[in-house]
């Protein structure tokens, strides 16, 4: 204990390790794609410390006087609601000197194939137009005007525009509705407990500020989702976590008139759990973040063994207590060992993640079960436990339990048949991973106004683009953007903003042939000499762009040295049906990757769905085999329970509406376990007046109802799932066990 205890100080404390938060870690190593998970890091690492919002709603001095009194408010939290004219200026000295090679598609397409007369026609009325756009320098150095163009472009990508300074956008579906835009950058991370309740309460005052301006305030950004999710958690951890406690406690004083049996029992665990991260540590490497929250969780099957050393315990003096070991070493020892093969068995697929699992479990369970053998009869106290009133109550109540047989049994199975069969009529199936949002839908709702007025791309699907060097990247992302946009969709690619060497020279070579072409026919139409332009060999360069504040926009797209070379990230806009996400993901192209980020975890966790039930199935055969070693015929007795516990708790799920996911297979996995564990105390002395198993039982399943159970009032969808499958299984496991015991019990 002292070696794992130092090993562990160690890893957390002086080395600084952290649980492993990637859940494509879980996949088998030839199905991760590190590109894939270092761009979605990438992409939130840069929405992890920005909040934006939009305030506005009717006149856009509205807008302006509503944002004022919000940044007021904000006091001195970093935000940003205006440009300064530096920064307009930066972007012209970046571009302006390159503007020969900077050409739209549509101007590209122009100059290839328009005549001499009709490029001079476009000339000349970008000479004599009264208003045009930006021009830069003499207009003989960009005859048609095309960077003015490029930049129109370039502007239309988003629907922010600065007018008077500041950053504003109109609904385009209500054009006298103006918004105006703050930017609020976090000295922190937003996952940072004390930056978010430092935050929240700036925010709010900020908001109420506007909307005491007649304004509509529109927030979006992680840190708001992150913010709520904390909140939630410690709302939960008070509520729930304190019930429970108070329950357990409450159980334990009134079973054992002590909290030494209660200390104990979380001792155990407490060693199960060190051990198991040790142990998993050097076998592995690393720990997942799932390892350690559902393996922490299955631990909670050694309650069982605890609960039962102390209910076995009472009602002996001390020197006893080795001899009442003696007696229960084979029957916990069984109940160990069918537990630890069911969770055991989730190392035979070849997932990275399920082995972890396995081994992370399997060795918390024996070093659990390893305790309460060694360690609890030597701190157990040296008296006699006398047995409690309630204990001896509680413990009577197996009398009331009929052991079926013949007719009563066959009721049984036939009502249960038939409500199996009900449940599966109604039995959905959905593993998407938006199944488990727990955000309040009017923040869900800010977040989709907010992407229709800012038009923004999405950030669950998109394209990975590598190159061996910067410009066979940028050449690449060129090739797919014209693909994706010859499909009318909506691209924010790097490449639009900076060009490839090679898209810049051959754009500069067109633009120089036909402007050689072209001033002859000017010259004769304006009856003076068109002169040539200035001569220039400037050239964008990727390090020249990622320095300017031109870069800001889609600078978090460009990714930099991954593996043997550089990449970056293409984003879209209108691929939200199936159809275009199949076809997107045909899409063969050198050095493109395809990402779905909602479909690969919710795909894995389909596939983790089917393996886990196809485990369990495998645990109750196995689980079987290693009862009939020990109860020989009678052995279905101290299975059956359990199975008909789990093939009632599917159908209740169903019956009352939820959707089953990998969030209600998991804890069938726990109460295999746990019911079995309640068929092999009872089965091991089934008389209907013996006392001490029947109260082990029964405060191992009220403890897991304690504990687990009461997950089911969590309002984050996979933990309520997975303490509502818990709370029903237990429940009827611990109801259905008596049943099955001998007629003669």
């Amino acid at each position: 204990m002292l070696a794992c205890l130092a090993h562990n100080a160690w890893y957390w404390g002086v080395h600084k390790g952290a649980p492993v938060t990637d859940m494509l870690a879980m996949l088998p190593r030839d199905e991760q794609r590190p590109m894939a998970a270092q761009a979605t890091q990438a992409l939130a690492d840069a929405g992890a410390r920005r909040i934006t919002v939009l305030i506005g709603g009717g006149e856009a001095v509205q807008a302006q006087r509503a944002a004022d009194a919000f940044l007021q408010a904000l006091g001195d939290v970093p935000a940003r609601h205006r440009v300064d004219a530096s920064d307009q200026q930066a972007w012209l000295q970046l571009f302006a000197p390159v503007r020969a090679g900077l050409l739209t598609p549509q101007a590209r397409e122009r100059l290839a194939n328009a005549s001499t007369d009709e490029l001079a026609d476009q000339a000349l009325a970008a000479l004599y137009q009264p208003v045009g756009g930006p021009r830069v320098g003499a207009w003989a150095d960009d005859l048609l005007n095309l960077f003015s163009q490029w930049l129109a472009e370039r502007g239309q990508s988003s629907r922010v525009r600065v007018q008077d300074g500041r950053l504003m956008l109109a609904d385009p579906a209500t054009p006298d509705h103006h918004y105006a835009l703050v930017l609020i950058e976090l000295p922190g991370s937003g996952f940072e407990v004390g930056a978010q309740q430092a935050l929240q309460p700036r925010l709010e005052a900020a908001v109420q500020a506007a909307r005491g301006q007649g304004a509509k305030v529109i927030r979006a950004g992680v840190p708001l989702f992150a913010a709520v999710a904390a909140e939630q958690a410690q709302r939960e951890i008070h509520t729930i976590g304190a019930g429970s406690l108070v329950g357990i406690v409450a159980l334990t004083l009134l079973a054992f008139r002590s909290l030494r049996p209660r200390l104990l029992v979380a001792l155990s665990m407490a060693v199960g759990l060190l051990v198991a991260t040790s142990v998993s540590l050097l076998v592995f490497g690393e720990l997942h973040l799932v390892t350690l929250v559902f393996g922490a969780s299955l631990l909670g099957v050694a309650e069982n063994y605890g609960s039962n050393y102390f209910s076995a315990r009472q009602g002996l003096a001390a020197h006893e207590r080795w001899t009442m070991l003696t007696r229960q070493i084979p029957v916990v020892t069984l109940a160990m060992a069918t537990t630890v093969i069911g969770y055991a068995l989730l190392a035979l697929p070849p997932f990275p993640g399920l082995r972890q699992i396995a081994v992370f479990s399997a060795v918390g369970l024996v070093a659990a079960f390893v305790t309460v053998l060694w360690w609890f009869p030597l701190l157990d106290g040296n008296g006699r436990m006398a047995p409690t009133r309630f204990a001896d109550w509680l413990g009577s109540r197996r009398a009331l339990w009929p052991s079926l047989r013949g007719r009563g049994m066959a009721v049984l199975f036939v009502a249960s048949a038939l409500l199996i069969a009900a449940g599966a009529s109604r039995l959905r199936v959905d593993d998407d991973i938006r199944q488990l949002q727990s955000a309040p839908a009017s923040l869900i709702a800010e977040q989709r106004e907010f992407a229709r007025l800012m038009q923004a791309p999405g950030l669950a699907q998109f394209f990975v683009v590598q190159g061996r060097d910067e410009q066979e990247l940028l050449q690449r992302e060129e090739t797919l953007t014209a693909q994706l946009r010859g499909m009318r969709l909506g691209v924010q690619a790097v490449s639009d903003w900076l060009p490839s060497l090679q898209r810049q020279h051959a754009d500069a070579a067109l633009v120089s042939l036909r402007a050689v072409e072209l001033r002859p026919v000017l010259a004769e139409r304006l009856g003076q000499p068109v002169a040539a332009a200035a001569a220039s060999a400037a050239e964008l360069a990727p390090a020249d762009w990622l320095a300017s504040p031109a870069s800001e926009p889609v600078r978090a797209q460009w990714l930099g040295r991954l593996g043997d070379g550089v990449a970056s990230v293409v984003l879209l806009r209108g691929a939200e049906s199936a159809d275009t996400r199949a076809a997107l993901a045909a899409l063969n192209l050198a050095g493109v990757t395809w990402v779905d980020k909602v479909g690969e975890v919710s795909g894995l966790l389909g596939r983790y769905r089917q393996l886990m039930s196809g485990v369990l199935v495998l645990g109750f055969a196995i689980t079987w085999a290693a009862l009939a070693w020990r109860f020989g015929l009678a052995s279905w007795r101290a299975l059956a329970p359990t199975a008909l516990a789990c093939a009632l708790t599917v159908a209740l799920l169903a019956l009352a509406g939820q959707t089953l996911q990998l969030f209600h297979i998991l804890p069938l996995l726990i109460l295999l376990g746990l019911g079995v564990d309640y068929g092999i105390f009872l089965l091991e002395q089934p008389g209907r007046h013996e006392i001490r198993p029947f109260l082990s039982v029964t405060l191992a399943a009220a403890s897991t109802l304690l504990s687990f159970g009461l997950l089911a009032l969590s309002g984050t969808p996979a933990l309520q799932a997975f303490g509502l499958t818990l709370l029903i299984g237990v429940f009827l496991a611990w109801l259905l066990t008596p049943l099955f015991l001998p007629p003669h019990a």
